[in-house]
């Protein structure tokens, strides 16, 4: 009997994000409004209305959770799996690609949408961010052949001249741009709308990306780091309107992530506190080690530390986070054990926001900088081959890749049994995008002298 339930196959390609508690997921008969029956396993939560599935053909698909029974209902909302924040990705995701063009006889860079396809056929030049980069995953940063901005349709939102920026970024969580201007002394940013006009009309010396409302700048030449005073600079913090709200001299600081900054308290940065958006102290301290806020807490120190400060972690307990995991992204972060265990793996998976223990990772792989899009990179170090696991140690997507890259926006480079076999996969593990390969050319062999008959001497050279 063939089931209708309303299915989006964009949004089944999430299906593994979320993950559960449990290794393997129960298989079980799921019931919609109109009493028709499906047996699939849950997967996780898409979003707060959506809901994971894996039926018994092994397809992955997402169902309204309020097309569900409530029974159902019930059943997911005290399943572990819901523990877990879920995963969101962005609705028009683009993947910034490097593809042979044999026309052209050059690599040229262009976007490609879910189905691999070129997403539209402006010429680009260069892609300056790996995908659509801004918080918002509306823009990119291309040159074609200038500094411009793109939207998501292949729209330049607005370009420069030779003589405009020699850097943009597109890095904020809000469609605010940053342009620098000019070399060495005389060089100054200024922060642009997304139509190339100013934001803020004041110029700086420096600055950074704007994040949480807030930005740091320096006002004058001399206040960058490095500048006449060969220190840290002074870094000042603004808002919105540009206006300034503190200064920190000779300091080094973080960007804001969840309302919260690491400034540094010395010249050397060897002693942390954390700020709000007011500048405000959270935490004084003294942290050797203040990492990015992200799910409601932050690596300090090798342990979680929420946004009001408060440890997560015991000072002396079982586990301590590596600085290379710090920036893992999803509700998930890889810890080392503090301690040898016998019969315990060295690392195990924790759940980022409220530190409580997930999942072991086996000993025969090695978990590359964290969860992306719920995802880690793991290389299986008896074969050295690359795969993905996801946040409660399931090995997803299997290691037969010769390179991984972590997701982003749903999408991962890959080198499949070659290192020059470029590929995109999809978070089912799917190749959605090969690269074309280069042909070269084998020069023909030049042709061997005949021998010389035997009754003719052969010349003296």
């Amino acid at each position: 009997m063939k089931t209708s339930f309303h299915l989006s196959p964009i949004l089944a390609l999430v299906a593994l994000l979320a993950g559960s508690l449990c290794l393997r997921a129960e298989l079980r008969e799921f019931t919609d409004v109109k009493g028709r029956k499906i047996s699939a396993e849950l997967l996780g939560l898409n979003g707060e209305s959506m809901v994971n599935l894996r039926m018994e053909s092994g397809k992955m698909v997402t169902v309204a959770l309020a097309r569900l029974s409530e029974a159902d209902q019930s059943y997911i909302q005290q399943h572990p799996v819901s523990k877990l924040t879920p995963i969101t990705l962005p609705e028009k995701a683009l993947v910034a690609v490097k593809d042979w063009n044999a026309r052209l006889q050059r690599d040229e860079s262009y976007f490609i949408n879910v189905t691999g396809q070129r997403a539209f056929r402006r010429a680009i030049g260069k892609i300056h961010h790996d995908g659509f980069a801004s918080g918002l995953w509306q823009y990119a940063v291309i040159e074609g052949p200038h500094l411009g901005l793109l939207d998501a349709k292949g729209m330049a939102m607005f370009g420069v001249s030779r003589v405009g920026p020699t850097e943009l970024r597109a890095d904020s969580d809000a469609p605010i741009f940053l342009a620098r201007y000019g070399t060495g002394e005389d060089a100054y940013v200024q922060y642009l709308r997304k139509d190339g006009k100013p934001f803020i009309n004041t110029r700086f010396a420096g600055g950074r990306p704007f994040n949480n409302e807030r930005a740091w700048v320096n006002l004058e030449a001399a206040d960058r780091p490095g500048g006449q005073g060969q220190g840290n600079g002074t870094w000042t913090l603004i808002d919105y309107q540009g206006n300034l709200l503190h200064a920190f001299e000779d300091l080094v600081v973080n960007d804001f992530s969840q309302g919260r900054a690491g400034v540094a308290l010395d010249i050397r940065a060897s002693q942390w506190a954390i700020i709000d958006k007011d500048a405000e102290v959270i935490a004084e301290g003294p942290f050797s080690r203040v990492g990015k806020f992200i799910n409601g807490s932050a690596v300090v120190d090798g342990r979680l530390m929420n946004r009001d400060g408060e440890w997560l972690m015991e000072k002396k307990g079982e586990w301590q986070i590596e600085r290379r995991y710090e920036n893992s992204q999803s509700d998930a972060i890889v810890a080392r054990r503090t301690k040898r265990i016998p019969g315990k793996p060295r690392f195990g998976i924790l759940r980022r926001s409220t530190g409580e223990f997930i999942a072991d990772v086996p000993d025969d792989y090695y978990v590359d900088r964290g969860f992306f899009n719920g995802l880690a990179v793991v290389r299986n170090l008896k074969t050295q081959n690359f795969g993905y696991i996801s946040r409660t140690g399931d090995l997803i997507i299997p290691t037969n890749f010769s390179r991984a890259a972590p997701f982003n926006g749903g999408y991962a480079h890959v080198s499949l049994e070659q290192l020059y076999e470029r590929a995109v996969i999809n978070l089912a593990g799917e190749v959605i995008w090969k690269a074309r390969l280069q042909e070269i050319a084998v020069p023909e062999e030049k042709e061997k002298p005949k021998d010389p008959p035997a009754d003719k001497p052969v010349p003296d050279e």
